[in-house]
């Protein structure tokens, strides 16, 4: 099984950021929801959902969604407001979780239908 890795590229910046959203290692062709939230679930240990372990808690917000292509993607994309900005990050900075949530039919650990990325804690700044 290929590890499904979530990761950013560029500067956390509020206002002046180049910030993306980058997951590899997905089915070819599947859909992608990209989310946020504002605390790491269970402590940072993770609780179970779907084939995986979702990290991302608090007040949630989804970013947006997309179609893996290759088995990867990204956010944002062409027309999608940055990261910071759907998000909702305050402008004096704060430390927000992501994650992304993707269909994946093959059978796994259980029944479900959809698995989940490595989570990424980012400390936005002014």
């Amino acid at each position: 099984m290929r590890e499904r890795l979530l990761a950013a590229t560029g500067g956390a910046r509020i206002y002046d950021s180049p910030f993306q959203l980058d997951v590899s290692g997905l089915p070819s062709s599947t859909t992608v929801l990209f989310f946020q939230g504002t605390a790491a679930a269970a402590a940072g240990a993770g609780t179970l959902f779907g084939d995986g372990k979702r990290c991302a808690s608090g007040t949630v917000i989804r970013l947006g969604t997309k179609t893996a292509s290759l088995g990867e993607a990204s956010y944002p994309g062409p027309g999608d407001l940055p990261v910071y900005q759907q998000g909702l990050a305050p402008l004096s900075g704060a430390v927000r979780f992501y994650q992304v949530w993707y269909r994946n039919s093959a059978a796994f650990c259980t029944e479900a239908t959809f698995n989940l990325s490595n989570g990424l804690r980012v400390q936005w700044v002014p």
